[in-house]
């Protein structure tokens, strides 16, 4: 590993990582202590008249230097534009002038790491005041909190001087993917088992109700996204989310976004809660939440009932307390309801050497009788998961029994079934997206026929 830059107060870096994105570089530092940053060099730019020329389209960017320069002009992002571009950044943050930039980088998962990049206060002002605009929200002394989307999907939200941030102004952008996870890459990182991933796929094919949980930062929305990801592709999906992160391949798929209340403006709130009940209107196979928190979840269990498949994500440290958490309020589920959760699939995030994160799915448990029964269960000794015969898995799971009984006529031997799913989500493991996305058509296509 090279030696590299130095950061104030610190003697020195040793480079563990560095790639490219267009014309840009980055690169990826640590120190002695298992510090992370991430620095950047950006292309020579070009005079101030060339860029204008080529915005106003009067002449053709020579190279791609000068294009990058007037993409970074027009995006309105300023010198936030290669974190921008970068798609193993996930999440931006600014605390303040003075303070320096930090980011969630996806070769460093689960910590926030610094970026070689600070902002003056005037700039940061001018910033906040642009990704407000970007959003379509209005941003002042008067008005100084300001959250929405900006046109790419990227979820910010913004405060102004010091009306309400001691710091100054700042803000949070949470980016959207620009590539869905699969189950192949869950499979390929060792988050779950092939075995586990063909288990849950069934239950996504036959349209039963799956609750993911875990505490924060666990990987409950990429394990979501993995899963809706496992649906048939000639089925209509609904997606209901806070933040829009959850990216479909099907075609048959519509994104609802909530809209928060905003102080000073006359808009009405739109919540989770309105946009299911709209979606229960709308006629389709699968509705998928992005979190429930509150009275929500009694409507997706009620989607659920009614023969929708359901999914969605909850904070919870164990299925009995996911239990708990679902009968308490605000959600005061009805006992009987909770006989609808097909299977209730637990997360942790696990600390690893040098900071690094591993993630697993340590138990996948059905409720029986109103008694949380583990199917699949985590031994962190070994890092291995039992049962891992498909045989096994077919006598204690009676989700799976219910599962051919809503699929008829496509599965005769459960086991072998299993098996043949096993084995093909482990030789697509760690596949680019559309070669996942295609075998999983092909897949459906000799079941179903042409889709």
């Amino acid at each position: 590993m090279e030696s590299g830059r130095g950061w104030a107060g610190l003697e020195e870096w040793r480079l563990v990582a560095k790639y490219s994105v267009g014309p840009v570089e980055y690169y990826l530092y640590r120190d002695n202590s298992e510090g992370v940053r991430l620095a950047f060099k950006e292309p020579p730019e070009p005079g101030e008249s060339v860029v204008k020329e080529i915005i106003a389209g009067n002449i053709e960017p020579v190279g791609e230097g000068e294009r990058y320069h007037a993409e970074k002009r027009m995006s309105g992002y300023g010198r936030l534009y290669p974190l921008i571009i970068d798609g193993h950044i996930e999440e931006i943050a600014f605390e303040g002038p003075g303070r320096g930039v930090s980011v969630i980088h996806s070769l460093v998962p689960g910590r926030w790491i610094d970026v070689d990049l600070k902002l003056g206060e005037d700039e940061a002002n001018s910033l906040a005041l642009q990704l407000a605009r970007k959003a379509g929200r209005s941003l002042s002394l008067a008005q100084p909190l300001a959250e929405g989307l900006t046109g790419e999907g990227h979820r910010v939200a913004v405060t102004f001087s010091r009306e309400v941030s001691r710091f100054g102004s700042s803000f949070v952008i949470r980016k959207y993917p620009e590539k869905p996870v699969t189950m192949a890459d869950l499979v390929a990182s060792r988050v779950l088992t092939p075995l586990q991933a063909a288990y849950l796929w069934l239950l996504v094919e036959s349209q039963q109700f799956i609750v993911v949980s875990g505490p924060m930062g666990s990987g409950k929305t990429t394990l979501l996204q993995a899963l809706a990801g496992l649906i048939p592709p000639f089925y209509r999906v609904i997606t209901i989310e806070d933040t829009p992160e959850i990216r479909l391949y099907n075609r048959h798929w519509d994104s609802l976004v909530t809209r928060p209340p905003l102080p000073g403006e006359s808009m009405v709130e739109v919540d989770l809660e309105a946009l299911l009940r709209f979606a229960l209107r709308r006629r389709a196979e699968y509705i998928i939440v992005g979190e429930v928190r509150g009275r929500e979840a009694r409507l997706l269990a009620q989607a659920a009932a009614s023969g929708h498949g359901s999914m969605t994500t909850m904070h919870g440290d164990t299925p009995e307390g996911v239990i708990l958490r679902l009968q308490l309020e605000p959600i005061s589920l009805p006992p009987v309801f909770l006989s609808l959760i097909g299977a209730i699939v637990m997360l942790r995030r696990l600390p690893g050497y040098g900071g690094a994160v591993r993630r697993r799915v340590v138990s996948i448990t059905e409720i029986e009788g109103g008694e949380a029964v583990d199917v699949f269960a985590w031994d962190p000794k070994g890092d291995l998961v039992s049962p891992d015969s498909p045989r096994d898995i077919v006598e204690s799971s009676f989700r799976l029994r219910e599962a051919v009984s809503r699929i008829p006529d496509l599965i005769t031997d459960l086991e072998a079934e299993l098996s043949e799913r096993a084995g093909l989500l482990e030789k697509l493991a760690g596949s680019p997206p559309e070669v996942f996305h295609k075998a999983l058509a092909r897949f459906y296509s000799e079941r179903y026929g042409r889709v």
